[in-house]
């Protein structure tokens, strides 16, 4: 007993036990991730050969991603495409357990957005280690936004991504504007002009009782409105609906998994269905508006991707993009005199996706 008591305390004192108890841990975690994350992949792969991988569908809070994902299912499904959707979190445990080359030789299909460049530097890194990891893969990024700061660090990590991007053999690019498209056409080997894919969706024709305006600014390193500017628009916004005046955002402060995305979605259109004015600096704000047909006023962001995808949808009458909170009084009045409904006339750039798709398949 003595024996066994020092041998306790000799291996508590140089933390043995509890190195040990780290380590084992640390081992237990990683065969959960396998059984539970990594494993079906693998069995997915087996069991459905021609499934395409859609990865990089969110689960983070983001409503306009998730509009985004579910467009691109819808556009899928539509044409019969079959798919396995792999989440943001799923593709970050694959990185840290270096299983990014899990998908090489299928085709790959990127969920698209706004995250090309400097602004949103780790999901620009995760699509380098997706396309870098995967060579034989057929890899199609959907429309996405690109911007780069223009200053040494932003330069360099451009460089990056060009070496990175052209290297690989068969990746298919699709700039959502034309901002992008001039940049991304001039530096990558195959980049196509094609909408964000919200665009394609369409619920103008369901027709809501509407009252009041709806505020939905961005709080995040987009934001360009001043706390001033935010205050004269509540202020004009005022003068035209009194105290009717309700405040939303397009993101939510909990996670979202793929289960519950309808649903989510369906209650944040609804808000902007019940408007009868909407102002916004975020693009799927601008975006939801139009969709369902909701008279919508527009401040630029930081990104080009607003006033680049405004032009998608400029000739919209109940849709105004503003430099001046004075303009609201004005535009409002203009915007209200419209018919609000959307008329989607872009179906040949999704269309041009699918081709793209299976004429690889």
């Amino acid at each position: 007993m003595i024996i066994k008591s020092n041998i306790r305390k000799i291996l508590f004192k140089f933390n043995v036990t509890k190195s040990l108890y780290v380590r084992l841990s640390a081992e237990k975690e990683k065969c959960i991730e396998w059984v539970k994350f990594i494993l079906p992949i693998y069995i997915s792969k087996i069991v459905h050969p021609q499934h395409v991988f859609l990865v990089f569908v969110p689960e983070h809070g983001n409503l306009g991603d998730h509009a985004i994902a579910h467009a691109e299912c819808r556009l899928l499904d539509r044409e019969g495409i079959r798919y396995i959707q792999i989440p943001d979190t799923l593709l970050y445990i694959l990185k840290a357990r270096g299983k990014m080359n899990i998908f090489n030789g299928r085709i790959i299909i990127v969920h698209g957005g706004g995250y090309l460049g400097t602004l949103w530097l780790q999901e620009e890194l995760i699509l380098r280690d997706i396309i870098s990891n995967n060579p034989t893969s057929e890899i199609f990024c959907m429309p996405n936004t690109i911007y780069y700061e223009n200053d040494e660090d932003g330069r360099r990590l451009l460089e990056e991504s060009i070496k990175i991007y052209n290297n690989h053999k068969h990746l298919h690019l699709y700039a959502r504007e034309k901002t992008s498209y001039d940049i991304m056409s001039k530096i990558y080997n195959d980049v196509k002009l094609v909408p964000d894919m919200v665009f394609s969706l369409n619920f103008s024709e369901i027709h809501k009782s509407r009252r009041g305006a709806l505020i939905c600014f961005r709080n995040d390193i987009e934001q360009t409105m001043s706390i001033e500017e935010i205050e004269l628009v509540k202020s004009e916004l005022t003068k035209l609906f009194g105290d009717n005046i309700s405040i939303t955002d397009t993101v939510v402060n909990h996670r979202i998994k793929i289960e519950d995305r309808k649903i989510e979605l369906k209650n944040k259109l609804l808000q902007f269905m019940h408007a009868e004015l909407v102002v916004t600096d975020r693009l799927h704000g601008m975006i939801f508006s139009a969709i369902t047909g909701t008279p919508c006023i527009v401040f630029n962001s930081r990104s080009p991707k607003l006033k680049g995808s405004y032009d998608w949808i400029k000739d919209l009458g109940y849709i105004r993009f503003v430099d001046n909170p004075n303009e609201i009084y004005n535009n409002y009045l203009s915007v209200s005199e419209v018919e609000p409904v959307y008329n989607n006339r872009l179906e040949s750039y999704y269309n041009m996706i699918i081709k793209d798709i299976t004429n690889v398949m």
